[in-house]
């Protein structure tokens, strides 16, 4: 089989490279290994799918390549390619987009209706095993040696992040196959895992605090939000957006549980003795009541190293107050790991963007040959950041090929 434009990866990048290109009258394959194409689009979002995100972009690995595509693609060109199909868009309060209906079904559905009115042929079930240049053609083959040939190939396959739902590293292999370096991936976007005394008692609890992650006594990042409580360690938005610093680091976190209740540890001393004579027969645990979950204060007390069998808060000590405020603001964590690639939501690392084009996303080390998405070494907070950039990436494939 012949055609003028391959997409592999039938993902959010492939889609709306695939749909872009054939709207331009050329002839496109696009390949999906699996037996449906967007499954990481209906898994977004917890399934209400994020699409966008009107604020300050926030990208790592290469930021500035990001910067770069976006200033290309910006969000306006992504929301009229979308209306242009039939989606209808909101916004919230901080500049998030979803579909109306805030169903991820309803971005996937307007995908493949754009697919069909644009005659792309999408071919399911098909694994590219190999791919290599012959001539002015690229050659794709796949496990059972049924080959397209393609004058323009777009690789799209995505990061490695979510196995289950088609991770993998496919697109890295191809790409690397064709002399491109890949820079080592590894899981952001993920929850953390923790030493087992500083969380004892407390899974389930969720709480909104200030998170500061620290290597040694450097401060590495800050973030913001709510935290939840595992069995196993912490997770919520904030600290999945630490996890991709803690990658071949030794690392720990510090807690502010009292991050706009007061803004100093000598504020939050002189209200704890002001409770202290007011509760001095009750335990200490209850000088955080109304303020803190009586199992954060419990693990505040122990971490701080007060006694809690007997002990009254009208036996507390000054150095004892200063330590349980200091401690209240700065509860720490250890770090252990991620919970890894399988419950990752992006992949960080990825196809050194150095050797691609911002402006169309074709490689400047092969002629024909694009990539888009996440298989790039470009990954972004949450808030809708990942797709809008395989998004944008994808439209540009798709209108430069």
């Amino acid at each position: 089989m012949k055609t003028d434009v391959t997409v592999i990866g039938a993902g959010a990048a492939g889609l709306t490279a695939a749909v872009t290109a054939a709207s331009r009258g050329l002839k496109v394959i696009l390949l999906e290994k699996g037996e449906r194409p967007g499954r990481k689009i209906l898994a977004s979002g917890n399934g209400r799918c994020n699409m966008m995100n009107k604020g300050f972009p926030v990208y790592y690995g290469d930021p500035v390549f990001a910067a770069s595509v976006l200033k290309q693609c910006p969000l306006s060109k992504i929301e009229a390619f979308f209306k242009e199909y039939g989606l209808i868009m909101t916004q919230d309060p901080e500049g998030r987009v979803y579909p109306v209906t805030y169903q991820a079904i309803s971005v996937l559905s307007v995908l493949k209706n754009a697919a069909r009115i644009t005659d792309v042929y999408l071919n399911t079930g098909f694994d590219v095993s190999a791919i290599y240049r012959d001539h002015n053609l690229f050659i794709i083959r796949n496990d059972r040696n049924e080959e397209i040939l393609s004058e323009k190939v777009i690789i799209c396959c995505g990061g490695a992040a979510q196995p289950k739902l088609g991770g993998s590293m496919d697109g890295y292999r191809l790409l690397g196959s064709l002399g491109h370096h890949i820079i080592p991936v590894f899981p952001s976007l993920v929850s953390l895992t923790t030493d087992k005394k500083s969380i004892s008692g407390l899974s389930g609890i969720r709480i909104r605090a200030a998170v500061s992650l620290f290597e040694g006594n450097s401060l590495i990042h800050q973030e913001k939000g709510e935290i939840l409580f595992t069995d196993y360690g912490v997770s919520g938005i904030c600290i999945m957006q630490c996890a991709r610093f803690t990658e071949g680091r030794n690392t720990h976190l510090e807690i502010n549980f009292l991050e706009g209740i007061c803004d100093s540890s000598e504020e939050m001393i002189s209200e704890i003795q002001r409770r202290q004579a007011m509760l001095s027969n009750l335990s200490p645990v209850s000088l955080f009541d109304g303020v803190l979950p009586e199992k954060i204060s419990y693990a505040v007390m122990k971490q701080a190293g007060i006694p809690m069998k007997g002990e009254k808060a009208g036996n507390l000590t000054d150095n004892d107050i200063r330590r349980i405020a200091e401690t209240a603001k700065g509860y720490k964590i250890f770090i252990t790991g991620t919970r890894g690639m399988d419950y990752a939501q992006v992949t960080a690392g990825g196809a050194d963007c150095c050797e691609f084009c911002p402006e169309t996303m074709e490689s400047r080390l092969t002629q024909g040959l694009f990539a888009a998405g996440e298989v790039l070494n470009v990954d972004g907070d949450c808030g809708g950041f990942n797709l809008m950039f395989a998004f944008s990436s994808g439209i540009i494939a798709g209108e430069s090929v």
